[in-house]
């Protein structure tokens, strides 16, 4: 029998990132890049935005155009946990999913790996989870880039076709389509579309079609 491996979003997909954690994280990249570059705050931010727009994670512009800053550093500094934590807010029914879900569980996040960490312990669900892997642990690539997917299945030995992925990213979801993975598009935006297998609002809606995808 084929393994399966649900391969879970961790912001705005575990959580609500957008009830707050999403405001300190873009505030603290903000003053990073304005200490750094010795630019203000507006043109800070403003790149910022430009390199999530055009890459998809503000890491990967500051990588490409930045070598002398240090991305470790950049995502420490950007991930305050003892101002995250508090902010945190699990989604509703999220125990029971992950508890009704057969095969392996693994959270696969473009945030740095001692913020995954710290968020799922928080969220007491880490005992549903095979592996969690933050974007220091795929040689700071980042979702939606194949290299991130690439290194994922190749450190847990595992093939794309036994991989459902569950991300609120259309790119990302993309990306894992591509690859060959069953793609859930998650959150309260969702809907049906090509190249998306499935589309669900919440965690009993992932539940109510979690058989098929199997």
């Amino acid at each position: 029998m084929t393994t399966h491996y649900w391969i879970f979003d961790l912001d705005n997909t575990l959580h609500y990132a957008d009830a707050g954690i999403f405001n300190v994280i873009n505030q603290n990249m903000t003053h990073f890049l304005a200490s750094q570059l010795h630019i203000d705050q507006i043109a800070a931010s403003q790149l910022r935005q430009q390199y999530w727009d055009d890459y998809g994670a503000t890491l990967i512009g500051i990588g490409l155009h930045h070598p002398e800053i240090n991305l470790h550093e950049f995502l420490l500094a950007c991930h305050p946990l003892e101002k995250l934590l508090p902010l945190l807010k699990p989604m509703p029914e999220l125990s029971q999913t992950l508890t009704y879900l057969h095969g392996h569980k693994i959270v696969f996040s473009n945030g740095p790996s001692h913020y995954v960490q710290a968020l799922i312990k928080a969220m007491g669900i880490q005992q549903y989870f095979h592996a969690v892997i933050g974007t220091d642990n795929v040689e700071m690539h980042c979702k939606p880039h194949p290299h991130a997917y690439h290194s994922l299945c190749r450190q847990l030995h595992i093939h794309p076709q036994q991989c459902i992925m569950v991300d609120d990213s259309l790119a990302n979801l993309h990306t894992a389509h591509m690859l060959g993975m069953c793609t859930v598009w998650y959150g309260s935006q969702s809907y049906p579309r090509a190249n998306i297998d499935a589309a669900v609002t919440d965690m009993a809606g992932l539940r109510d079609i979690a058989l098929t995808l199997l």
